[in-house]
């Protein structure tokens, strides 16, 4: 996720709503991830199975609002090429590098504990978990570095661009999701690279945000298209899991019109129920966990590690109640870490 914590701008409580939320079902991506991939029965499932595919459907949502978040806050900025690079790396940077060296190191220990030759290609391996992510949620900060790298190229553009050229990108993007899902362009020479990846999500979080006025019409579509995103995403796991005799996650991919439309109506929805901040405990817990959700992000991987190994998982009670109850348990405990880290000397600046 990105760090949006410290940009100057109003408190937006719905802005704090979508990053609580999304935090928690990217944590709950990770939980229930366990029993998708490891409880389905041939031919139809089992209820774990079933339970962990619907909180999965569900949370596939949490890293496309996330983009859709640094959108939303980062394209209508008027900011100088040099001071937006040198703000923004300096976010996402210190902290990633700091979480990787502690994967890198855990990695290790794991290799020399686990492995009879652990020296041999010990440079091959350095090299696959530096370019490829010390671990498997690392993803995003790589691919978020990229989008950074086009957003100054994109705020000059959006700020002029009219409603119609915009939707006019965002219609292409969604139809070239769709092809790609359905595969039609894996053979043609027909070039739409330019309209793929997850600048799409960027360009259309900040078109919600900023274009567009949530009156009672938007607000039913938007529901509408989240029950249909869950729907295609919960059935179409299940349909194509069932047709290969072992769990596919097709349908779980950011990049498909499922859940893009998934995304689109949690962010209209979320957005549209936000009253104005308050000063309760639910309101000061939003904005901690807005504020530390970086921190939460790279670290919640490596506490998951230790609550599973202690049975805290997705099985714990029940997965029903399991999966929820574990997210919860991991996002508390990652925020105490983060904060902790944060009050040592120089912490700040690593902890995320």
């Amino acid at each position: 996720m990105t760090n949006t914590a410290h940009i100057n701008r109003p408190p937006l409580t719905w802005v704090d709503n979508i990053k609580l939320l999304a935090t928690l079902a990217v944590i709950g991506i990770h939980v229930s991830a366990y029993g998708v991939g490891l409880e389905y029965a041939p031919g139809h499932g089992n209820f774990n199975w079933w339970v962990s595919n619907f909180y999965e459907s569900w949370f596939r949502c949490s890293v496309p609002l996330f983009v859709m978040i640094t959108g939303s806050l980062l394209l209508p900025q008027d900011i100088t090429l040099n001071t937006f690079l040198r703000k923004r790396f300096n976010r996402i940077l210190l902290p990633f590098l700091f979480w990787s060296a502690i994967y890198i190191a855990y990695n290790l220990a794991i290799r020399f504990r686990t492995q009879p030759n652990p020296s041999n290609n010990l440079g091959g391996w350095l090299w696959i978990q530096i370019s490829q992510g010390a671990q498997y949620h690392l993803w995003y900060v790589y691919m978020l570095i990229g989008l950074y790298l086009f957003i100054p190229i994109l705020q000059p553009w959006i700020k002029t661009a009219s409603n119609k050229t915009i939707l006019y990108f965002l219609g292409i993007w969604i139809i070239v999701l769709l092809l790609n899902q359905l595969s039609i362009l894996k053979n043609s020479a027909l070039d739409l690279r330019y309209f793929s990846g997850y600048i799409g999500y960027l360009i259309l979080g900040y078109y919600i945000s900023d274009r567009m006025i949530i009156g009672a019409k938007v607000y039913k579509t938007a529901i509408l298209l989240l029950v249909i995103g869950f729907a295609i995403t919960f059935w179409g796991t299940y349909l194509v899991t069932k047709a290969q005799g072992s769990f596919s996650s097709t349908f779980y991919d950011f990049l498909t019109v499922n859940v893009c439309l998934l995304s689109i109506g949690a962010f209209i929805v979320i957005k549209g129920s936000s009253g104005k901040g308050s000063d309760n405990a639910i309101g000061n817990l939003r904005n901690v966990i807005s504020k530390y959700g970086y921190g939460i992000y790279l670290c919640h991987p490596f506490l998951l590690n230790f609550m599973v190994h202690f049975k805290l998982d997705y099985k714990l009670l029940n997965p029903v109640i399991g999966i929820p109850l574990t997210s919860i348990i991991c996002m508390a405990l990652s925020f105490v870490l983060v904060y902790l880290i944060g009050k040592l000397p120089y912490g700040k600046h690593i902890s995320g």
